[in-house]
């Protein structure tokens, strides 16, 4: 992509004074358009060190109302970005929706620094690439507007600024020591970024190349860039918009008629309380050593439940964490998203919750609810829960590839239990808050619920990160099942590592 690039391009003093004045206009419009359309933007700013970005992006900034946008430089990660995986701390930082987000230097930085593999787990180039698109495509799908900017200078410009650097005694105080070889070596990290650029160039975000040798033509170049695609954008959605009003029967449920997976289910399985009690015991006392050794090797575990309501979700929850260290896991409660949570992608609030290296996350409810309750009631449309399933499958496998344990537990009974459970509720004072008019609502969509579980089950379940169903009409049989699960999966994990 970097080999045909002009260079040479240029534009004089005054004509750049003119065409930035009704640029500045015509992006200020834009701005105020796209906060209002509820657009969320993301402009990248990538290239060469002494390509001129620093100046560029002043510039660029300087056009924009700074009440609508967030500025991000990106550096070395700090202690507790190297305990997440390589794209946590940007997908934090996405901005909600009319919103604009400037990222000096990107995820791409990162994979440039680190293209050979060593830093970290999942760190390897194919992998960050293959995330990075995951990313950005989950973004575009979901509204974002995206545009990445490469600036591009030759190699004697490069040095030529270097030089006039030096003269004026002006340090490279701001070059981290881990960057001094990508600094100093263009040659060896030219094909490096054409592979990158080459490999992440999209429709749904692609790379605009800046010439930057003269500075006044890129800020141009990246300004007009700007409007053009802002444009673009609002034009979109107004087609969108169009042919959504002629498609109102679009987002219907369709039940499932695939086989189902729950039907087959065993749900006579029980167990005595005497076999719980002496089960319950031997597994706690693994779990709680296992927790240590996923410490000591810096191994995350997540642990998600989904399943009916009254299925013992909470309860099984509460015996599995029971002798562990609350210093090392956390239990996160996923209710009713909150206004901020709404004007991001949904899979922002759950980055944010990922846990550290070495730590636990158990999730009661998780971001499953995208292909459950929000498709059944309507909460989301049927081209957003669809797309749901291959974005939970890549959030997992990003998961995975930095070393996550991902363990999916489905608390699954039948509808005469449940109703059993919810009339226990209803009669036992202590425990009447656990039965809400919702309960019994989602009860009358049972069979509804049973195809998107169906759906959910067959669709997620991977390799890195496959589903176990609990038969849980015996809630002894169904904590002993899980406590069993968590302890064979881990240690499982461990052998496998080679840490055992």
């Amino acid at each position: 992509m970097l080999e045909n690039v002009d260079l040479s391009k240029s534009i004089s003093k005054d004509e750049y004074v003119k065409l930035i004045e009704d640029l500045k206009i015509r992006i200020g419009e834009l701005q105020r358009k796209a906060w209002k359309m509820d657009i969320p933007v993301i402009i990248v700013f990538e290239g060469w060190h002494a390509s001129g970005m620093t100046d560029i992006i002043n510039r660029f900034i300087l056009t924009l109302n700074p009440m609508g946008f967030d500025f991000y430089t990106t550096g070395k990660p700090c202690y507790q970005e190297e305990q997440k995986p390589l794209l946590w701390r940007f997908w934090t930082r996405i901005p909600k929706k009319g919103r604009i987000a400037i990222f000096d230097r990107s995820w791409y930085r990162r994979v440039i620094i680190e293209h050979d593999g060593k830093c970290k787990p999942g760190s390897e180039m194919p992998t960050c690439l293959n995330e990075i698109t995951y990313f950005e495509r989950q973004l575009a799908d979901e509204g974002y507007l995206i545009v990445k900017f490469f600036l591009h200078v030759s190699k004697e410009e490069q040095e030529k600024r270097y030089r006039k650097l030096k003269k004026q005694e002006i340090p490279l105080f701001i070059v981290e020591e881990e960057e001094q070889e990508y600094l100093n070596d263009y040659g060896m990290y030219l094909p490096v970024i054409e592979n990158i650029l080459e490999r992440t160039d999209r429709s749904y975000a692609p790379w605009t190349i800046v010439e930057s040798d003269d500075l006044n033509f890129a800020t141009v170049k990246i300004i007009a860039k700007v409007v053009q695609s802002i444009e673009n954008k609002i034009e979109d959605i107004g087609k969108e918009v169009s042919k959504g009003q002629n498609n109102n029967n679009e987002d219907c449920i369709v039940p499932n008629i695939d086989s189902s997976i729950l039907q087959s289910t065993d749900l006579d399985k029980s167990i005595t309380h005497k076999e719980y009690k002496k089960e319950k015991k031997k597994y706690l006392k693994k779990l709680s050593s296992l927790q240590y050794e996923l410490f000591k090797h810096r191994i995350p575990l997540i642990i998600v439940f989904e399943g009916w309501d009254a299925s013992g979700k909470g309860g099984s929850i509460r015996r599995l964490v029971q002798k562990l260290n609350p210093r090392l896991y956390q239990v996160i409660p996923v209710g009713v998203p909150t206004t901020t949570e709404l004007s991001h992608h949904y899979l922002w609030r759950f980055y944010n919750e990922i846990p550290e290296a070495g730590h636990i996350r158990i999730y009661d409810r998780s971001w499953y609810g995208r292909v459950l309750v929000e498709r059944v009631e309507g909460l989301c449309s049927i081209q957003e829960w669809k797309r749901a399933y291959r974005e939970i499958n890549e959030f997992e496998e990003v998961l995975t590839n930095y070393g996550t344990i991902v363990i999916k537990f489905w608390m699954h009974m039948d509808k005469e239990e449940q109703l059993n459970r919810f009339k226990q509720r209803e009669d036992t004072p202590h425990k009447q808050w656990k039965i809400t008019s919702d309960d019994w609502r989602n009860r009358e969509k049972w069979d509804l619920y049973m195809s998107a579980a169906d759906e959910m089950l067959q669709k997620t379940s991977t390799s890195w990160a496959p589903w176990t169903i609990v038969g849980s009409n015996d809630k002894y049989y169904a904590r002993i099942k899980i406590l069993d699960t968590v302890v064979k999966c881990i240690e499982k994990e461990l052998v496998e590592r080679g840490v055992r």
